[in-house]
């Protein structure tokens, strides 16, 4: 119910109107868009091969959820990121492997790359086992990125980063590995002579040289092509020799419009810095990338929710607090009821009454009360107005307390200065292997409490006010449900003689209005009895209830009532395990 005439502009002031604007995490995306070719697998295959060669693994592990992959060795960490979104290459100091990653115990014998191919293949001979070799392949095909794990001399599929099947090729667990078709163009198992480079180049036009070359020449690209081409024909080829072979490189970090790209050559229109070898050129300014990537991507996203739900509720919040009415106006219209009572035909629903200052204000009624009645309300609701205008900007505050203790975890993580172990505790995440890790089975009913204390149960659909109204109530508990509505079964918990407080029994019934159908009505009615006397007739379906020596009160839904009662969502837990220790007493 709302007075009607009240200028709408006239609220309370709200100290920061403007949300806060959501941030991602601190997760560097340096190579977000970083572009991998032939020419630099092929040399990022060597580089690994001269770091890695001989080097004592531990553990793989595919994080399918970041599209990442890690690979644990003694001594160091190789962190692969194969994500649409967000690729590239680190190596960093040793760490410890997540929980879930698969132990791998053995010797790198190789690191290689097929002849003009994007993929890597890095080749362990285990230790112990009946299977000797295990293979970690890594396809970096734009739209294609995957990363396979295979068993045997045949290559089985032990694990794989994302299932697949296209055409014959089948990159699912069980299914026998193999590698995309060979590259079709020149050069790739043997270099090219000048006389067949020169030949690719009759008769083409200039605008369609570079086509050309990047079509049928092994080792080039959109990325490369200029170099070959700008330096004349047989300068081009010379050039493309000593590349193909990785003859002398000078690696590079270098920068585009696109972001950083390492590269084992200088590239003419890109700006970047040398580096003393390829793969410090892929890790510098990733190493946000690769700490993230030791933590589970489960961990990370409860990280994530921790953010995204504070930025809710502070959003809420706010807006709840620009949308409080004036409780002066709210006071001053029950004064007036009081003051022109005689005046106020019984039943009515609006009613036109002249102002103390003079002037006409409309005001709206529940037709069910006395005129002192829904005087007494609007004073209730000047005192709510209040009560939150007095709240609501503690809890924002705290609210962003918290957002800012979120977010400078986040930064701790991008800077490897915490493990997942850590993240896990301080988030109050169960250690891994512990029955509590298993999430617990979800309560029928979601929590509120009364201005009094008292608890409120909200059932969550038909078949949990099913559960709710005959498993988790007792039989003097207070049940309510709106009235020819489609709704919310309501349990006010009550142990005292009689019937509820008022105030109780009217924030239930606002609950009850609000999780209804019917909660977008100026005025919802809402039938309440003991639960001892609410029956499930035989055969019908759950939630359908019938009624005994029920009563009726009348309210209007109020979703700010709702956001102010509600309990926090970790109650439910610490309910639970309360209702668990009642029952093992009483065995």
């Amino acid at each position: 119910m709302g007075p009607e005439g009240i200028n709408p502009g006239e609220r309370l002031p709200d100290p920061d109107p403007s949300p806060p604007r959501a941030r991602s995490l601190p997760v560097a995306d340096s190579f977000a868009v970083m572009q991998w070719d032939s020419l630099l697998v092929a040399a990022t295959a060597r580089a690994l091969r001269r770091e890695l060669r001989a080097g004592r693994t531990r553990a793989v592990h595919l994080d399918r959820g970041a599209g990442r992959v890690a690979l644990f060795l003694r001594g160091r960490t190789v962190v692969f990121a194969l994500h649409p979104a967000s690729t590239g290459l680190a190596v960093m100091d040793e760490a410890t492997p997540p929980a879930g990653a698969v132990p791998l115990a053995g010797i790198v014998r190789d690191v290689s790359a097929p002849a003009d191919e994007r993929a890597i293949l890095l080749e362990v001979t285990r230790l112990r086992g009946r299977t000797r070799r295990t293979r970690l392949v890594l396809e970096l095909s734009p739209g294609r990125w995957n990363a396979i794990l295979t068993e045997g001399p045949d290559d089985r599929i032990r694990s794989v980063l994302r299932r697949r099947r296209s055409g014959a090729r089948e990159l699912l667990p069980g299914a026998v590995y193999e590698l995309p078709r060979p590259s079709k163009r020149r050069g790739a198992s043997r270099p090219m002579s000048l006389s067949s480079w020169l030949e690719l180049f009759e008769d083409v036009e200039p605008p369609q040289r570079m086509a050309t070359l990047v079509r049928n020449v092994a080792y080039t690209s959109r990325m490369n092509a200029r170099v070959f081409l700008d330096d004349g024909d047989e300068d081009g080829w010379k050039r493309w020799r000593e590349w193909r072979d990785l003859k002398d490189p000078d690696p590079r970090l270098l920068s585009s419009d696109q972001g950083l790209q390492p590269y084992p050559y200088p590239l003419p229109g890109m700006e970047g810095s040398a580096r003393e070898t390829l793969l410090a050129a892929l890790t510098d300014g990733s190493e946000a990338l690769a700490h993230a990537s030791l933590v589970p991507s489960e961990v990370m996203s409860a990280l994530e929710k921790r953010i995204g739900s504070t930025e809710g509720r502070i959003v809420r919040l706010q807006e709840q607090l620009a949308r409080l009415e004036d409780p002066v106006r709210m006071r001053g219209i029950g004064d007036l009821l009081l003051a022109r009572m005689k005046l106020i035909p019984r039943g009515a629903a609006r009613v036109s009454l002249e102002q103390f200052e003079g002037g006409t204000i409309r005001i709206s009624l529940d037709p069910t009360l006395a005129p002192h009645e829904n005087a007494a309300r609007y004073y209730a609701r000047a005192a709510r107005v209040e009560r939150a205008a007095a709240t609501l900007p503690a809890e924002i505050e705290e609210a962003g307390t918290r957002l800012a203790a979120w977010y400078a975890l986040s930064e701790e993580v991008a800077a490897g200065s915490v493990d997942a172990g850590e993240l896990e505790r301080r988030l109050g995440l169960p250690a891994p292997g512990s029955r509590s890790r298993q999430a617990p089975a979800r309560l029928p009913y979601h929590r509120f409490r009364s201005s009094a204390g008292t608890e409120i149960r909200v059932g969550r659909g038909a078949a949990s006010n099913h559960e709710l109204t005959f498993h988790h109530s007792d039989p003097d508990d207070v049940w309510l449900h709106a009235r020819h509505a489609s709704g919310a079964h309501v349990i006010l918990r009550w142990r005292g003689e009689g019937s509820p407080a008022p105030r109780d029994l009217e924030e239930a019934a606002v609950l009850a209005a609000v999780n209804s159908k019917a909660r977008t009505s100026a005025t919802v009615p809402v039938d309440w009895t003991r639960r001892k006397y609410v029956r499930k007739p035989r055969g019908a379906r759950p939630g359908t209830v019938t009624l005994e020596r029920e009563k009726t009160v009348f309210v209007s839904p109020d979703a700010e009532v709702a956001e102010r009662l509600r309990v926090d969502p970790d109650g439910d837990a610490l309910e639970k395990t309360r209702s668990r220790g009642r029952k093992s007493r009483r065995k």
